[in-house]
């Protein structure tokens, strides 16, 4: 897992603001205001369903992944 992500599942509740903010401000972006609780739940929702994937890939989360194959 790169290093970024490993940050970013590492935020708690608390931090996700900040985190956004700064992320935000890195790329020139102004999320509306009325916007930015639904984008900051949306931020939590992701990082604990990222969590809950690479917890579940174990020692695989770093591998490449597999193409599909019907």
């Amino acid at each position: 897992m790169d290093a970024e992500t490993q940050a970013f599942l590492d935020l708690t509740e608390a931090e996700i603001a900040s985190w956004t903010a700064a992320r935000t401000a890195e790329r020139d972006l102004v999320p509306p205001a009325a916007a930015l609780p639904g984008v900051l739940e949306n931020l939590a929702l992701l990082r604990s369903q990222a969590a809950l994937v690479f917890a579940a890939l174990g020692d695989r989360a770093g591998d490449a992944p597999e193409a599909f194959v019907p």
